[in-house]
């Protein structure tokens, strides 16, 4: 999806807003130190460059709530001093130094845990972006305050124009982006078992936990940043299925135990566990199991 064209800073108070202190009527933006946050006023070359629309520094002396609602841009956020709580799904604790990376759309609420909060925020589009979104909505802590002086490098950079400070810009982004996915990449790893590389157990954990998802070779190598060969050879030497047949399986498990515990339709069924199409899904459970799912659940229920 496409952002809609924002070009000013005021347009940031359909996105943010307080949700308590400050009186009635004050806007995000009317406490912004516009010299520190600001927008970058000119056109990305290219959709696949990294860009920051928005971004800058802000400082709260005093305990602040504010909410994002329906942003339709990446969001970067980091804690360079005090300590902060996000509310998306789960109450997230921010401490100093920790960066997290939300998705589009994804609204969430701020608050302040420890004042003074001084911290950088930036809006950011760009069709690459979706390679870093593996580790979004976790904390990513970080033993060196390097990323605070890259992203103040970056506001001040937003001042700048010409294709030189566009890919300038593009590459600070990139920097800070693949080590806050490297760091979350080794912070967040499936428990290791003997034997069995990382990325191959991350790749279970997957097809466990996101079997009603769209999943293919071309995603998971992306997402895993190793060869689609080479994933299903070392898949298969591991578990000893392909992982479309590993995927599979999963989706006739969980199959099983909706046609035993609901009376869901065959189709809805289907396409809950991941196979939208109702005829692929009833061949491929009449193949696994030697029952179409009507007379599975018939006989379970008898």
């Amino acid at each position: 999806m496409t952002p809609a064209k924002y070009t000013t800073i005021d347009e940031l108070n359909n996105i943010f807003r307080f949700h308590r202190l400050f009186g009635s009527g004050t806007s995000f933006t009317d406490v912004l130190d516009t010299k520190r946050f600001m927008a970058c006023g000119c056109e990305s070359l290219d959709p696949l460059i990294l860009r920051a629309v928005f971004g800058g520094a802000i400082t709260y002396g005093i305990p602040t709530t504010f909410e994002c609602i329906d942003n339709p841009f990446y969001l970067l956020l980091y804690i360079e001093k005090g300590v902060a709580l996000i509310k998306t799904k789960d109450s997230i604790t921010m401490p100093e130094r920790s960066m997290i990376f939300l998705r589009p759309y994804e609204n969430f609420r701020f608050d302040t845990k420890s004042t003074p909060c001084y911290f950088h925020l930036f809006l950011l589009s760009g069709e690459s972006l979706r390679l870093y979104t593996e580790h979004s909505s976790k904390v990513i802590e970080f033993k060196e305050k390097h990323i605070g002086t890259q992203l103040s490098y970056l506001q001040r950079l937003l001042l700048r124009q010409g294709a030189d400070s566009e890919l300038l810009r593009a590459r600070i982004l990139t920097d800070i982006l693949t080590e806050g996915y490297l760091a979350g990449s080794k912070a967040f790893a499936p428990s290791a078992t003997p034997g069995i590389p990382s990325y191959i157990q991350e790749m279970k954990s997957i097809l466990d936990q996101e079997y009603n998802t769209f999943i293919t070779l071309d995603n998971l190598e992306q997402r895993l940043l190793v060869s689609k060969y080479r994933l299903c050879r070392e898949f298969k030497n591991y578990y000893g299925h392909s992982p479309l047949q590993y995927l599979n399986n999963v989706r006739i498990q969980q199959a099983k135990t909706l046609l035993e515990q609901t009376d869901i339709t065959v189709n809805a069924v289907g396409y809950d566990v991941g196979i939208a199409n109702t005829s692929h899904f009833i061949k491929l459970f009449k193949r696994e199991t030697s029952q179409t799912p009507a007379e599975y659940r018939k006989n379970k229920s008898s």
